[in-house]
């Protein structure tokens, strides 16, 4: 009985000393620790960073960033492809639209530039007796001015005697038959000149617009990336501090976030 008591005694004496030495060291390892938190509160005050970014930082910055002179290629190539690239739809669309409506322009009106050169052709033929395919403009302007070939050079080179004189050969004759059909003639060839001038007016603003979309890239590129770069420095100053106080009833560990968001 004596012998048991003595062994219950030791076991009870062991175990003292083992809770005593486990809660000597739990006791220095949180001592550690929260020196280790108070030592990073105090290199946070000196403007160190202490805390790992958080998920959504890293997401944002494995984000690629977008290229200026990619989205000003684009541009150049297409406009709108540039903003589309951006993430800009709606000016995408309307760059596009300006282009597209451009190039519409521009071929309707030189087709229909070319018809009434066409008809002017025909017209001269049937009621001038002229063969003018292949003539140059200011020879279709002087079949339009003088009623015939013998009036441009009776009267026409008195006035400016500098102008050729032209043979009265198949290939250069024309004798109007009437006033009117040479005021007709003359109003199919202001029309197919309008519809070419409207024509290279239409090519003009398509490289207009192309310069504009190639502007607009490039200023929204930079404006994206000077965001991009205020986001991240934003975040950069963003303060993580840990709080660990095993002697506190409520908040033995506290966690606090300062960002600037």
């Amino acid at each position: 009985m004596f012998v048991c008591r003595i062994k219950l005694f030791l076991c009870t004496s062991a175990l003292v000393v083992a809770l005593g030495v486990c809660a000597d060291t739990t006791a220095q390892a949180l001592s550690q620790r929260q020196s280790q938190f108070a030592f990073d509160d105090r290199k946070d005050e000196f403007g160190e960073a202490n805390a790992k970014p958080s998920p959504d930082s890293t997401k944002a910055s494995a984000k690629p960033k977008k290229s200026m002179w990619k989205a000003a290629g684009l541009s150049a190539l297409v406009p709108g492809a540039g903003q589309y690239y951006l993430g800009h739809r709606q000016k995408a669309r309307a760059f596009f639209g300006v282009e597209t409506a451009g190039w519409i322009g521009f071929a309707s009106f030189q087709i229909y530039s070319h018809w009434k050169k066409d008809d002017l052709i025909r017209f001269a033929r049937e009621r001038a007796n002229a063969r003018l395919d292949g003539k140059s403009d200011e020879f279709l302007d002087l079949v339009g001015f003088y009623p015939s070939i013998r009036d441009y050079n009776n009267l026409g080179r008195v006035y400016d005697p500098e102008r050729p004189y032209l043979d009265d050969s198949p290939d250069n004759h024309w004798q109007w038959q009437t006033e009117e059909d040479r005021t007709a003639y003359r109003t199919i060839k202001n029309r197919s000149r309008e519809a070419h001038r409207r024509a290279q007016f239409m090519i003009g603003a398509v490289i207009v617009n192309r310069i504009v979309s190639v502007i607009d890239a490039v200023r929204s590129a930079r404006q994206k990336e000077r965001t991009i770069d205020e986001t991240f420095s934003s975040v950069n100053e963003s303060r993580v501090h840990l709080t660990f106080d095993p002697n506190s009833d409520r908040q033995q560990v506290r966690l606090s976030i300062t960002t600037n968001w």
